[in-house]
């Protein structure tokens, strides 16, 4: 057997241990990269969720406080309802074009007309009474039927509220509470923007109740109904009319208003 020299040998495994040196160093430096581009990878998707929490907690933020301004803006909206209704109840209590109230027993109604004759006994009409209860009965009625529809405006629970107003209306066409009724309808309408349905509701108080308290505020509603239309005419047509039959009221003050808008839009 030959043998092979001792640097022969030697030169092999040197070429053998420094190969593998250099793919042992190969494959830290293919770790290494690895690990760094891993790293770096791990930094960016860090980053990109740092970036959406925070982006999450600012539109947290804004969505706290939208919710915070609506429920001012509702809690608004029930205060204007009561103080609303508050100021007609006072007109109706104070006799301002409605029904007069009704007396209640012992506090100053008149008696019966009573007939004496010599010898017969001192008889009342029996029917005399009667038809002052029976009104009683019914406006009592009619109070219960309006709170219940207004107590569920008041919740903004505007279609059940619709429903109740026009359901009173039916029952109580010439009530005390009639005209107010027919103006919550029309406020109904238009704090859902449905305004073709308030412009009709409007309408039906000016020209079913000619006495209501509530007619500049509902031809003033028209108008902005018409606007919100973009029927700028009729719009101009209602608030012009405002402001001639009511010039000193303060809706008429913003139908002025209104009408510069509408000529400078015009214009």
């Amino acid at each position: 057997m030959r043998k092979v020299p001792f640097w022969a040998a030697t030169a092999v495994l040197a070429g053998c241990f420094s190969a593998a040196t250099q793919a042992a160093t190969l494959e830290e430096r293919v770790e290494r990269v690895e690990r760094m581009v891993s790293s770096q990878t791990l930094l960016d998707m860090l980053e990109r969720l740092e970036t959406l929490q925070q982006e999450v907690q600012q539109l947290r933020g804004q969505v706290e406080e939208q919710q915070y301004t609506i429920t001012g803006l509702k809690d608004r909206q029930r205060e204007l309802y009561l103080d609303i209704d508050r100021r007609m109840s006072r007109i109706e209590r104070e006799g301002g074009g409605a029904a007069p109230a009704a007396v209640e027993p012992g506090a100053g109604a008149s008696a019966p007309a009573l007939t004496a004759s010599p010898g017969a006994a001192v008889v009342a009409s029996p029917a005399a009474g009667a038809p002052a209860a029976n009104d009683e009965a019914r406006m009592q009625q009619e109070r219960e039927a309006y709170q219940q529809a207004f107590d569920m405006l008041r919740e903004l629970r505007y279609a059940q509220a619709t429903a109740a107003f026009r359901d009173f209306l039916q029952k109580f066409p010439d009530g005390r509470y009639a005209h107010i009724a027919q103006y919550w309808l029309g406020e109904a309408g238009y704090a859902q923007r449905d305004f073709r349905q308030a412009i009709a509701d409007y309408n039906a108080l000016l020209a079913n109740y000619p006495n209501s308290p509530k007619r500049a505020e509902a031809m003033l509603k028209v108008g902005y109904s018409h606007y919100e239309l973009k029927e700028a005419e009729q719009a101009r047509a209602v608030l012009e009319q405002l402001v001639q039959q009511f010039p000193d009221s303060t809706e008429a003050g913003q139908a002025r208003n209104l009408l510069k808008r509408i000529n400078r839009n015009a214009g």
